[in-house]
């Protein structure tokens, strides 16, 4: 699972992995519209311009961190 870190300071937990979480974001990069992310409490609609960066969630062995910003 990924943690995003959102423009305003909040931290979501999506039920991707971090490099899944990090194409699906690119995917919409450069444009306004939303990319849908899955997350425990249903899914998550965010600009991908809003997300600082891209986390590995803290539970595993290893941390990963993204800039999902160009």
């Amino acid at each position: 699972m990924a943690i995003l870190r959102l423009v305003n300071g909040e931290d979501v937990t999506v039920k991707l992995s971090v490099a899944d979480t990090v194409a699906a974001v690119s995917v919409m990069q450069g444009s306004d519209g939303f990319v849908e992310l899955p997350t425990d409490d249903g899914p998550l609609h965010v600009r991908p311009a809003h997300i600082v960066a891209v986390l590995e969630e803290a539970g595993k062995k290893t941390a990963g961190f993204r800039a999902a910003g160009a």
